[in-house]
């Protein structure tokens, strides 16, 4: 079986795993920005807080970053891209 069959298997088979991942890390993202400038902590993200602020505001835009690429990636039909 070809290297690239393969992989369009494992994408195919856990295409809505890889999308609701990329819909969690979009929304968390999105939620700690909109909380942050209310001035509100969420709990689960305390550690994030603790750093310097450019750093916790660069890790935030990754993980919205982060979700729309994992939902592209999880919504692409692979069997249908041109090589």
């Amino acid at each position: 079986m070809p290297l690239q069959s393969t992989l369009s298997f494992i994408m195919i088979k856990n295409a809505t795993t890889i999308t609701v991942i990329g819909f969690v890390l979009l929304f968390v993202g999105i939620m700690t920005l909109f909380l942050n400038v209310v001035g509100v902590d969420f709990f689960l993200l305390e550690w994030l807080y603790r750093w310097n602020v450019a750093v916790s505001y660069i890790i935030r835009i990754f993980m919205i970053l982060a979700g729309f690429v994992l939902i592209y990636i999880g919504q692409t039909d692979w069997d249908r891209e041109e090589a």
